[in-house]
């Protein structure tokens, strides 16, 4: 088993540079489990939805419910002609009553508020539940049931705090892409592309590579007040698997020039541009992004005078 790094001493001064210069992911064993909210949810699947009460304005969220043929999965369904599951924006209170009914149901489906600004659903919550660690990064809540999100990455870093419930967090190095079958880069369930692999229950003879992609990945089962640090583009498939989980992330950016594009955006132009050349075209211009981007034996820009290497220079 491919392991992860623990920091089990962590303490929040300095932490947010600590995390910035690891370039693979890093576990913090019970970082906030001193959180009001981590105990609070120790003391019962459904007691989390009481603390949120407490902070709750009303505001609305958007809630996902899975299809049947899903298993739970947030997905594409076989054929990849739709999603798997539905969306609906609701009071946060009329989403903790469904939660709540369909707790005690076997097989009832899976639902989950993704993606929740702390600020404007729960205000408050990060007062009595701060992490020093990240002054001014406004949180994000993820609450539900045993709903699985398949393999996708997010740009930014990613500090993820298991606040109820257990989740499975299985992790892949960026270099595992060829390997993962990402789908639709523009139709996507929330705007990260993500696998088309079923998570739980992957076919191999269609997607036989994802056995390498298996083979090379990291997991790491978390429990209430445990924290997970993913670099930016690691590849990640996060399962609930409780009746009640409640998970709080923080993203913030990866530091770069404000006057251009987002790397995101350059691959986007660039896939776009040259997917519209003749194959021989494209293997020369894969060439020169070998030679000017990816290749990390020489300095393509070493032979020229610092003063006009320009777009050459490396800054990091």
């Amino acid at each position: 088993m491919n392991t992860i790094a623990r920091w089990p001493d962590a303490d929040e001064p300095g932490l947010r540079e600590r995390l910035q210069a690891c370039a693979e992911p890093v576990l913090l064993p019970g970082l906030v489990r001193h959180w009001p909210a981590v105990q609070a949810g120790l003391e019962a699947p459904l007691a989390i939805c009481r603390y949120l009460q407490r902070f709750d304005r009303g505001t609305e969220v958007m809630a996902t419910k899975t299809r049947a043929a899903a298993q739970g999965v947030m997905g594409y369904n076989e054929t990849l002609t739709d999603f798997a599951f539905v969306k609906a924006r609701m009071p946060l209170a009329e989403f903790m009553a469904h939660l709540q009914a369909y707790a005690p149901l076997p097989g009832a489906p899976a639902i989950a508020a993704q993606c929740a600004k702390v600020s404007e659903a729960i205000p408050g919550f990060e007062v009595e539940n701060p992490l020093r660690a990240l002054p001014g990064v406004v949180p994000n809540f993820w609450l539900g049931n045993a709903l699985t999100v398949p393999v996708h990455h997010d740009h930014p870093y990613n500090l993820a705090c298991v606040v109820a419930g257990r989740r499975r967090f299985t992790l892949f190095a960026p270099d595992q892409v060829g390997n993962l079958y990402i789908g639709p880069l523009e139709h996507t369930p929330s705007g990260a592309p993500i696998s088309v692999v079923h998570p739980k229950a992957p076919d191999f003879t269609r997607y036989p590579r994802y056995r390498d992609a298996l083979a090379a990945a990291r997991v790491v089962e978390m429990e209430p007040g445990d924290v997970l640090y993913i670099p930016p583009l690691w590849y990640h498939q996060v399962e609930a698997l409780e009746t009640v989980n409640l998970l709080v992330n923080y993203w913030w950016p990866v530091t770069g020039r404000a006057d251009l594009p987002v790397p995101a955006a350059a691959l986007m132009q660039a896939l776009q541009v040259l997917n519209a050349l003749p194959p021989a075209q494209r293997d020369a211009w894969a060439a020169m992004f070998g030679h000017y981007l990816v290749q990390r034996e020489q300095d393509p820009g070493a032979h020229i005078p610092e003063a006009w290497q320009g777009a050459l220079a490396r800054r990091g």
